[in-house]
């Protein structure tokens, strides 16, 4: 399976030529990245705002193909007042090719005893670490520790520009050792059962950044 970060929480899965996109955002808005045009097969929100809501941006291919991926949604929180903040946020539990992945969306407050057992051990678990807006990076690392993902994909954090408001990746990456992180010189990875960054944690490079 190929992963692929578009930035902020946008990531997008691709599976036997079908495309899963998560999360598509608007350019211009909180998050800061340059307007970006999407094209999948599918596309799922975890909420409305237009940093993770922008079905706007994104055309889909309408090829009539059945989905690989087995979807479970999770209901959380965007806020540690249960949602009175800024909502509801969707986390997703994503199956294909006998792996299991974990979109957390706006995660913004502690998941339930068994929530955290649903996505414990998942093989990437694709996490807000900004803090402010969402948990905060001390909150992301300790939710790695007790749920034991394979590998985490760092999302949704300070790159310069218009994201100023969320925390830099750094104050995340500073929690762990230097051997359990990664910076990956592209923004997609294959992963499959055999095949995963030698790191605990793999930070992709922002695709507008070139190589």
């Amino acid at each position: 399976m190929e992963i692929i970060w578009h930035g902020y929480a946008c990531f997008e899965l691709i599976s036997g030529g079908y495309s899963l996109l998560l999360d598509p955002f608007r350019g211009g808005t909180l998050a800061g990245f340059p307007e970006l045009r999407f094209e999948a097969d599918e596309a799922l929100c975890s909420h409305g705002h237009d940093g993770h809501g922008a079905l706007s941006a994104v055309r889909l291919r309408g090829r009539g193909l059945p989905s690989p991926f087995e979807v479970e949604d999770m209901p959380t929180y965007h806020d540690v007042l249960r949602g009175r903040l800024r909502g509801e946020n969707t986390a997703r539990i994503i199956r294909a090719e006998g792996l299991r992945h974990v979109h957390l969306g706006d995660l913004g407050c502690g998941l339930t005893r068994a929530q955290e057992e649903k996505i414990s051990g998942c093989d990437a678990l694709m996490l807000p670490v900004g803090g402010i807006l969402t948990i905060e990076p001390y909150a992301a690392y300790e939710l790695v520790r007790r749920t034991g993902p394979g590998l985490v994909l760092p999302m949704h954090y300070n790159v310069g520009g218009g994201s100023r408001r969320l925390r830099p990746l750094e104050e995340f990456i500073s929690l762990f050792s230097p051997e359990e992180a990664e910076y990956l010189p592209t923004n997609r990875l294959t992963l499959d059962k055999s095949t995963r960054p030698a790191a605990l944690v793999a930070v992709l490079r922002p695709p507008w950044r070139g190589k």
